[in-house]
């Protein structure tokens, strides 16, 4: 009898807990520091556990962002981070974003190049991110020469095999990390936002995260996600209750 009841007890111990088990969320993004850390940390991630995390056992994919895209847009992974509104990806786009990009910065020797604009960058060959669409901000007969990685980019300037670099304003310390060349806003901030694979699960997840990113901004809960409140009034998030 005692066995018996051991096993009764094993199998309702067992069934609770996969009645309990939640279905999985892969979430995929490129590593930045503090927003999408590869141990799982960050403003970002946190936005993305208090919206999701109830709901769903979340996978944090930190990858390439030209692979982190392949993921979603192929239904390898449901999510990505820190996406632009492309009208040609292959994604699903909620109303409300998450955060506001800073400038676009060009990167240059002073000493060769004047530039106070994007159209100053006509005829010269330009380094960045391949995988960042960065084109649609340069003149077209500009050259464009994508690089996988931002770190220390500025070392192709002085080598001489790129005449400037493009990169956005969290990564000048990285591309320039002794701040020898001199920096210029060329492009305009940019909303940034979560996106989705175009399918069923895609749709849900869409409309889950316009309606609970209204209760963080309605609560303030999501002030306390963001590195600092400059960080935060700069995403421009309580905007979102006057737009709702």
């Amino acid at each position: 009898m005692d066995k018996i009841l051991i096993c009764i007890a094993a199998f309702f111990i067992s069934h609770c807990a996969t009645a309990k088990q939640l279905p999985v969320l892969i979430v995929a993004s490129e590593e930045w520091q503090e927003y999408t850390n590869a141990d799982g940390t960050g403003t970002y991630w946190d936005i993305v556990r208090a919206i999701y995390g109830k709901d769903y056992q979340l996978e944090f994919i930190s990858t390439s962002w030209s692979r982190a895209l392949s993921l979603v847009e192929t239904g390898r992974a449901d999510m990505i981070v820190g996406s632009y509104k492309h009208k040609n990806r292959q994604l699903l786009f909620p109303k409300y974003h998450l955060d506001i990009e800073y400038p676009l910065y060009a990167i240059y020797d002073q000493s060769k190049h004047n530039i106070s604009q994007a159209n100053d960058l006509a005829g010269l060959t330009i380094a960045g991110r391949k995988d960042y669409e960065l084109q649609k901000f340069l003149p077209k007969n500009s050259r464009f020469y994508g690089v996988d990685y931002i770190d220390n980019i500025a070392k192709l300037i002085e080598k001489k095999r790129v005449d400037v670099a493009v990169t956005y304003h969290t990564n000048l310390g990285l591309a320039d990390p002794k701040t020898q060349y001199s920096h210029k806003v060329i492009g305009p901030e940019e909303r940034l936002y979560l996106a989705f694979t175009q399918s069923e699960k895609g749709q849900k997840l869409q409309a889950h995260y316009d309606q609970e990113i209204i209760k963080l901004v309605s609560g303030n809960e999501i002030k306390q996600y963001f590195i600092n409140d400059e960080e935060y009034q700069h995403a421009q998030l309580d905007t979102l209750i006057s737009l709702k």
